[in-house]
């Protein structure tokens, strides 16, 4: 014959302040205890969003949860963070004699696709870093009109710490496209924009190519 024993939650007081949580070691017994000579603090209701993460102040030690958009892990392990920064802009319209006699021109992303903590500003072309951390950015700039007679193509993140610049040197005609990718080490409200420059043309004769594709588009997010 087998006798289960299903463990009984109980509160036991004792004069040392510490809690201890676990089985008790008494014969005959399988009570889960927990131990404590005070108030618990931070075991308490704090947040009605499901599979929320819960974080801990270690001022008030107590656990705490979130003004907005908590993060939250779901059964199947996949970690949901609404509150990172991210963002994905676009040129919704062609920008005629951009460059090509080695113009540094803004490129002018007007649309959001994405503006995760509102950190891109579509009126100045900018993004700015909400907080420390080391960001992923990307950048696709469509052009047309080069000639055999063009430079170099450079494109440019233009950061607060540095500028960064991927370069292209070939003599081919028509349209192309200037794609770069860094991870950029940015502090908090450090700006980024993008710059396209091709050079050696008579002027500038380069049109940036923009609609509502994102052919053209600059993208970025936190990554640590």
């Amino acid at each position: 014959m087998t006798i289960h024993v299903t463990p009984i939650p109980k509160l036991t007081a004792f004069a040392t302040p510490a809690i201890t949580i676990g089985a008790t070691a008494s014969a005959g017994t399988a009570d889960t205890v927990i131990r404590s000579d005070s108030t618990i603090a931070g075991v308490a209701l704090i947040t009605s969003v499901d599979n929320t993460i819960a974080r801990f102040t270690g001022t008030a030690g107590q656990l705490q949860g979130y003004t907005s958009t908590p993060p939250t892990a779901g059964d199947t392990g996949i970690v949901v963070l609404p509150g990172q920064p991210a963002f994905a802009a676009i040129l919704g319209a062609e920008q005629s004699n951009a460059t090509g006699a080695g113009t540094n021109y803004t490129v002018p992303f007007n649309t959001t696709r994405l503006n995760q903590g509102t950190v891109f500003n579509t009126s100045n072309y900018t993004f700015t870093a909400p907080v420390t951390g080391q960001y992923l950015l990307t950048a696709v700039v469509g052009y047309s009109g080069r000639t055999t007679s063009a430079g170099e193509t450079t494109l440019k993140f233009v950061t607060s710490n540095l500028t960064w610049v991927m370069i292209q040197n070939f003599s081919l005609a028509n349209g192309f496209s200037a794609v770069a990718s860094i991870i950029a080490d940015m502090d908090a409200s450090d700006t980024c924009t993008v710059v396209l420059n091709i050079n050696s043309e008579a002027s500038d004769v380069i049109d940036i190519q923009g609609d509502s594709s994102g052919r053209t588009n600059f993208c970025g997010c936190l990554i640590a």
